[in-house]
């Protein structure tokens, strides 16, 4: 089975659990700080290795879970993926839960990149236009990338709406290529 086919199977299962008992959000946020800690590669790689024993792995896996708070549902699924050897899927069965949560409640995620760091007046303007456009909750996730020079790229349900002053110079400069030589020559 394909790693996307676990996730979604893994993720369904934790959706219908969350809604039968009201903790769709909870179990996000729970999933949410989890993930941070999976930010270190060094941890997956241990919790997903057959090298180690099950009981071992089970072990850290309930070491880290002291540190992180969380719904005992949410915990004891993260014991079942381990458990059934699916750990190093852990990601992608976040990633998908988080897909499927948003859609639940009407949110769609988007990655805003600018020049410089949104000021939260601004965050809260982008997502206000981007929930025009979309009629649902925008949650932004900022990223600064100095080469867009100014203006903003933002993606969204698979769709970037560039309006970087980059783009837009990159377009002159082909409008200017394309231009005809007769026109050059007149100016």
């Amino acid at each position: 089975m394909s790693s996307a086919a676990v996730a979604d199977r893994y993720a369904t299962a934790l959706i219908d659990l969350g809604q039968e008992q009201g903790l769709t959000d909870t179990f996000a946020q729970d999933l949410k700080r989890f993930s941070a800690v999976l930010d270190n590669e060094e941890l997956l790689a241990a919790l997903s290795h057959p090298a180690f024993g099950l009981d071992e792995r089970t072990a850290v896996l309930n070491q880290v879970l002291e540190f992180v708070p969380m719904h005992k549902h949410a915990a004891n699924f993260l014991r079942l993926v381990l458990e059934k050897g699916r750990f190093q899927n852990i990601p992608t069965i976040i990633a998908a839960y988080n897909r499927r949560a948003d859609a639940l409640a009407g949110r769609v995620r988007a990655v805003v990149t600018t020049a410089t760091p949104l000021t939260p007046e601004l965050e809260t303007e982008v997502a206000t236009a981007l929930a025009a456009a979309t009629s649902k909750t925008v949650l932004i996730q900022s990223k600064v990338d100095p080469l867009i020079i100014g203006g903003v790229i933002a993606e969204v349900e698979g769709r970037v709406i560039d309006a970087s002053l980059r783009t837009r110079m990159l377009k002159l400069r082909q409008a200017l290529l394309n231009a005809s030589p007769d026109l050059a020559a007149e100016a």
